[in-house]
């Protein structure tokens, strides 16, 4: 039943048409979390083999979204320590495809269209969100000097979309009390200036 569904999921992602991959996007989002990573096994592969085959700028971003709801991530963190399933299984779960996630998301974000970055980068918010629910701030801080040396490679619009990005990982690198200082500067410092 899964490879069924995924084969009319795949068909409405590469239509290019809105509609259909916003509605593909949203009963991806409406799924059980089970359903959702039996799906993420059957179809995360080919889901990265169409935005690597495609030219398509609305197709690759479609797929970056779709790669993003299918990733139960921090929802399944959540839902394991409320039952009776073994933790260290769901959280093995859990990174193999954040893990996996990570990689396509990063490649995304060097993507000449930039929509498809924007994508990327709200994706990899989430699996910030999800690595800091595992407590593997080593990952992040990995991410975040990764994402600065990437940023090198580049002199466009790009550098700007994985400063921005590495700045969100080192976000949640802070103590509770720096994010809220951080977001109080971002949203008040220019007037504070004044």
């Amino acid at each position: 039943m899964v490879d069924t569904q995924w084969k009319a999921y795949a068909t409405a992602l590469e239509s290019g048409d809105a509609d259909q991959v916003n509605d593909v996007i949203e009963k991806v989002k409406e799924m059980d979390l089970d359903k959702r990573i039996r799906l993420f096994e059957v179809c995360f592969d080919d889901l990265t083999e169409i935005y690597t085959e495609t030219d398509d700028g609305y197709v690759r971003q479609s797929t970056v979204r779709m790669a993003d709801k299918l990733t139960p991530g921090i929802a399944l963190v959540f839902t394991a320590t409320e039952s009776e399933q073994q933790p260290a299984v769901v959280e093995s779960a859990v990174r193999e495809q954040t893990d996996a996630l990570c990689g396509f998301l990063l490649e995304a974000m060097t993507d000449q269209d930039g929509r498809v970055r924007q994508s990327a980068q709200r994706g990899l918010k989430d699996v910030f969100r999800t690595y800091e629910s595992l407590e593997d701030t080593q990952t992040i801080k990995a991410l975040a000097v990764e994402l600065e040396e990437m940023a090198t490679e580049f002199d466009d619009k790009r550098r700007d979309h994985l400063l921005e990005t590495k700045e969100d990982a080192e976000f949640f690198l802070q103590s509770g009390f720096g994010r809220i200082l951080d977001g109080f500067q971002k949203e008040f410092g220019d007037s504070l200036r004044d």
